[in-house]
């Protein structure tokens, strides 16, 4: 049994279950009112990296925007289809690595939300995915990366937890099982889950995954996307553009011109 570090299918249908589209995530009036502002110049173009199941690209379509997707794992682009076609949305789709992709022309906004940059294990990579976004990006253009620091985790480093089952449409269920190991040094949470599909009593799918996730300080990242030539550089909390970063809790929100 082979470890994925990206969503395999059984990963992927797991996300898609436990993160319906239509919920009302935090982040999506945020980025509504955002890429807005952008949107409103003829021919404009948005990235949304690590697009996943269309979480957020499905009410950003909605609302009207010019927004493609990008993801690593054709799994989770497959469930973004259907999700986006059950809805009557056709919108372009590029499957590749964050860290060296390589598309067609340039974005108005690239969008990395809900700490998915942090799936970027080192810094080289993060440096590189830095550099890969810039080269993307119109001038002027605008980049926005949520992250957070994973403190939770310190409290479970080392745990075996068991999270509950979640109801799958064909009666069957998902468990799943999660461990992490903290690197304060590496700045580095490596969480390894196990997936299990069971149907009738018997197991009929198990998958593995490895789930790096690299934090990085405000002052940091704010220095690290300095010195990438990323300028204008502005950071909030909890996706409110007035409230500033005071707890550790806190989702930090970056928005830069390059």
């Amino acid at each position: 049994m082979s470890i994925e570090s990206h969503y395999g299918s059984l990963c992927a249908e797991y996300y898609d279950l436990t993160k319906p589209i239509a919920r009302p995530y935090p982040d999506i009036a945020y980025y509504c009112k955002q890429l807005s502002k952008i949107d409103s110049e003829i021919g404009s173009r948005i990235l949304e990296v690590a697009v996943g199941t269309g979480r957020l690209l499905v009410p950003l379509l909605e609302a009207g925007l010019n927004v493609e997707g990008l993801d690593n794992s054709p799994e989770m682009l497959d469930y973004c289809r259907k999700n986006c076609q059950n809805r009557g949305l056709n919108p372009v789709l590029h499957q590749g690595d964050m860290v060296n992709f390589q598309l067609t022309g340039k974005f108005k906004a690239i969008v990395v939300a809900w700490g998915s940059f942090m799936l970027v294990e080192t810094r080289s990579r993060a440096i590189s995915a830095l550099e890969t976004f810039a080269k993307h990006l119109e001038s002027g253009g605008q980049l926005f990366i949520d992250l957070e620091i994973p403190i939770e985790d310190f409290k479970t480093n080392g745990q075996i937890q068991q999270l509950p089952p979640v109801n799958c449409p064909d009666d069957s269920i998902i468990l799943l099982q999660k461990t992490s190991q903290v690197d304060p040094i590496a700045q580095l949470n490596l969480i390894m889950l196990r997936y299990e599909k069971w149907k009738n009593g018997q197991l009929i799918q198990t998958e593995l995954q490895r789930f790096p996730l690299h934090w990085f300080g405000v002052d940091e990242f704010v220095m690290l996307l300095q010195k990438m030539g990323y300028r204008k550089i502005q950071v909030c909390a909890n996706y409110r553009e007035d409230q500033k970063p005071s707890h550790y809790n806190d989702e930090l929100c970056f928005k830069a011109e390059i």
